[in-house]
């Protein structure tokens, strides 16, 4: 059998991160030469100090779950990941998302699926509570074959909040809905190799439904945890997945984490595709979308805000002394980032 990875799905998470790391270097000299006060470079939400103020501008997309949500007639979904993916990201900075511009791209016009983008997005700006300023739409024949949903979120930085773990802190866990918007062309490849419909129903798991589920937005929750300060540390789990978590650690920490059982759709890509337990949880969010740090004593505190807003806390584990290290016991074994 076929043992599928994300590299060999077209997707390097090294190489990615080289790029980063070029593009980090030539930015970093560029504001140094300049002048500009620009602050967390690479991490969620880079600032940039203006008079008084702190923004902060961040881009994502929803990338080839698009492909997977066209063929399934649910576009409406790209729009809302679009909002949620980014917000998501700056919050765990301590920044407040205020508005949003969106960039689609399409082969030809389509008004029907152009309307089931932004009724999406407009839905999930709502629940964020974001401004929506326009955006751009570029027809663009021969270039792309498909549809490519970007945003762009403005947030300004009003605290002094920083992340800072400290050993003894909590880890909590917040549900995912299922796989957000991340890992779907290592997914897209695995079923496409099989010959396999999008809404087939294998082992009790309906594809269809499980692939077009929107991206959860968790960006109310984490900004009124910062603003009581009841959060030491916020981390989106996206591209990267649990490694992600480095981000909020020192050079003295580590993270353990105890994962509860994913939901069915990972055990299935794992066991269609032949995936490692360590790829899978290198490349999808295996159930958790956002990790929490919390000091332990303040950690009841914590859940019922969670609670309160609809969400199923999970108490994953602890910061404990290290050396930067994420380490995960799954169901499937120990593994180590």
């Amino acid at each position: 059998m076929s043992s599928w990875s994300y590299r060999k799905a077209g997707v390097d998470l090294e190489r990615h991160r080289t790029m980063h790391a070029i593009a980090i270097e030539l930015i970093e000299r560029l504001n140094r030469e300049l002048g500009f006060d620009v602050q967390g470079l690479g991490s969620y939400a880079t600032t940039i100090n203006i008079g008084s103020k702190k923004f902060s501008l961040h881009v994502d997309g929803v990338g080839t779950k698009t492909i997977v949500l066209q063929k399934l007639d649910k576009l409406w979904v790209a729009g809302w990941d679009c909002i949620a993916m980014n917000i998501n990201d700056v919050v765990c900075e301590g920044a407040k998302p205020v508005a949003v511009v969106d960039y689609i791209s399409m082969p030809e016009a389509d008004e029907r699926k152009f309307s089931d983008i932004l009724n999406g997005l407009v839905e999930a700006a709502r629940k964020a509570r974001v401004a929506v300023l326009g955006g751009e739409t570029a027809i663009l024949p021969d270039l792309v074959n498909g549809f490519d949903v970007v945003c762009i979120a403005l947030a300004i930085k009003d605290n002094d909040w920083v992340p800072k773990v400290d050993v003894g802190d909590a880890i909590i866990g917040l549900p995912s809905w299922g796989l957000h918007a991340n890992g779907y062309s290592l997914v897209r490849k695995i079923l496409d190799s099989m010959g396999m419909d999008y809404n087939a129903t294998i082992d009790g798991v309906h594809l269809g439904e499980e692939l077009s589920k929107p991206t959860a937005i968790y960006s109310n929750i984490v900004l009124e945890l910062i603003e009581k300060r009841l959060i030491k540390g916020a981390a989106h789990i996206t591209g990267g997945a649990f490694t992600k978590i480095k981000r909020i650690l020192n050079n003295n920490t580590d993270a353990v984490l105890n994962m509860p059982k994913p939901q069915k759709i990972f055990e299935l890509i794992m066991k269609l595709g032949n995936v490692s337990v360590e790829e899978m949880y290198r490349v999808f969010n295996m159930g958790i979308g956002m990790i929490l740090v919390v000091d332990r004593e303040r950690k009841e505190e914590v859940i019922k805000v969670i609670e309160r807003h609809g969400f199923k806390p999970y108490v994953l584990g602890e910061i404990v002394k290290g050396t930067g290290k994420v380490i995960l016991n799954t169901p499937y074994g120990i593994i180590t980032y």
